[in-house]
């Protein structure tokens, strides 16, 4: 299992990277485009479309990394007030549930990768698939991780499979 956390740690930090380089697309693509409009009264074309799909690369690029962290929405109001094994036996169906989602958002993200990769964008010179992309890239890193997590939970306990902190309402 230590061979498996080290893979998925280096996954995480690829994710990042993605993350990261999302971010700078969006900002430059929209300071350039205000500077093009305001300085120059004219508009960059692609902007609107590339700052989208930026933002579709970033969000489902985060996903996974939330998922590994445990910084997913949860609500644990029930699962808190049961005796411990059956609140590990709710969040291990509660996990299944989410990895069962994962996979039909893979399959539903991989159909249409299929069905859109020959439909062109309006103004980039890619397929409408590259919004696909991040969406089964996203679900198939998120199962990763929970099957990792769920295997680690039923060996350990629950709380050995979730990493990060769980986030708590303030008063």
């Amino acid at each position: 299992m230590h061979t498996i956390r080290k893979a998925t740690l280096w996954g995480d930090r690829l994710f990042m990277t993605g993350v990261i380089l999302m971010m700078g697309v969006i900002c430059a693509t929209i300071i350039a485009d205000v500077i093009a409009r305001y300085i120059f009264s004219s508009a960059i074309i692609f902007s609107s479309e590339l700052s989208r799909l930026g933002l579709i690369w970033l969000t489902f690029l985060v996903m996974p990394l939330g998922i590994s962290r445990g910084m997913h929405v949860a609500i644990t109001a029930v699962q808190d007030n049961v005796p411990p094994l059956l609140r590990t036996g709710m969040w291990a169906l509660s996990t299944l549930f989410v990895i069962a989602l994962m996979v039909v958002v893979l399959m539903g993200a991989l159909t249409s990768i299929d069905a859109r990769s020959y439909e062109q964008m309006n103004t980039l010179p890619l397929t409408a698939a590259w919004y696909f992309h991040p969406v089964a890239l996203g679900a198939g890193w998120s199962l990763v991780h929970l099957v990792v997590q769920l295997v680690d939970g039923l060996r350990h306990g629950r709380d050995a499979a979730t990493p990060g902190e769980t986030m708590e309402p303030t008063s």
